[in-house]
């Protein structure tokens, strides 16, 4: 398993309208799955890993969420409003990365342990 999904930094022209929300809607699907499949390695480790890692999915998820709610307030043709949504949106990517380091921290320890 990888933890190596990077936000590309925007190009020149992508800072501004729908192409940094597309972006940054496939940054947020691409997570949803990790996330995902986080939650079923959860349900295959031993109680202590499972609780530990599901509550780092937890963050996780809360993180995925808020973006998300933040990513829906930005019209399509939002235009230069774009920059501080994205702002906030990619710290709650960095939110959702360091959670998910942690559980996959977690269930490493586990298999390791």
């Amino acid at each position: 398993m990888s933890t190596t999904t990077d936000d590309p930094a925007p190009t020149p022209g992508d800072a501004d309208g729908p192409t940094t929300v597309d972006r940054l809607e496939r940054l947020l699907a691409e997570w949803r799955t990790r996330i995902d499949e986080l939650l079923v390695q959860a349900d295959l480790a031993s109680q202590d890993v499972r609780e530990a890692v599901r509550a780092n999915a937890a963050v996780a998820e809360n993180a995925y969420l808020a973006a998300v709610n933040r990513l829906k307030e930005i019209p399509k043709d939002a235009g230069a409003n774009v920059g501080s949504l994205r702002d906030g949106i990619d710290k709650l990517v960095g939110d959702i990365r360091n959670a998910y380091d942690s559980a996959e921290a977690v269930i490493r320890r586990g298999h390791d342990g």
